[in-house]
């Protein structure tokens, strides 16, 4: 029977050829690390409501409505020139731009098509900015009207963006919407 007795320089000598074994390991998905979420249209957390307006003016969309949300300061703008952004609200908290939500709709978009698409969105995402979390999944009848809601986070030091699938149908009547919620912090 052999008893193993390791002396210091041999200890030291297995810890070093560990560490730079875990380093060999971890240092391939350090560099895949997960973008930086922008916010969107090039726009800068605390940016005023009239710089965000006029920025929308020159892109010839239009701000269709204002009004409060809480404390905060609404702008609705429609028009994109994408045609499946069919809406976008900017938040502004004291004349500060602090979250933007972007809702994508297309009128070929079935309830099977809007899913693959959110997964698929999902999965992009993920891929950019690291894995998601769920932050809800509900399906149910409310008043006679089928809703869905699924929705995953993604966080950063600055911003969290959140991924939204909502649909509703009632008989042959549907709307059915994929946002995106950009928060600064």
């Amino acid at each position: 029977m052999r008893i193993f007795h390791f002396g210091l320089r041999e200890i030291m000598g297995m810890t070093i050829r560990i560490l730079i074994l875990l380093w060999l390991l971890v240092a391939p998905a350090a560099l895949h690390a997960a973008e930086e979420i922008k916010v969107p249209f090039n726009f800068r957390w605390g940016d005023s409501a009239k710089l965000v307006e006029d920025t929308i003016v020159r892109t010839q969309a239009k701000v269709v409505e204002r009004r409060k949300s809480g404390a905060r300061d609404v702008l609705v703008v429609e028009g994109h020139p994408d045609p499946r952004l069919k809406r976008s609200l900017f938040y502004f908290a004291n004349d500060a731009l602090d979250e933007i939500e972007l809702q994508y709709a297309d009128a070929s978009w079935d309830t099977s098509r809007l899913n693959g698409v959110f997964e698929q969105t999902r999965r992009n995402l993920d891929n950019k900015y690291g894995i998601s979390r769920n932050v809800v999944r509900q399906r149910g009848d409310e008043a006679d009207v089928f809703q869905t809601v699924i929705g995953y986070q993604w966080t950063q030091a600055y911003t969290s963006l959140r991924l939204f699938l909502y649909s509703a149908e009632q008989g042959a009547q549907s709307y059915r919407v994929l946002s995106y919620h950009y928060r600064g912090f």
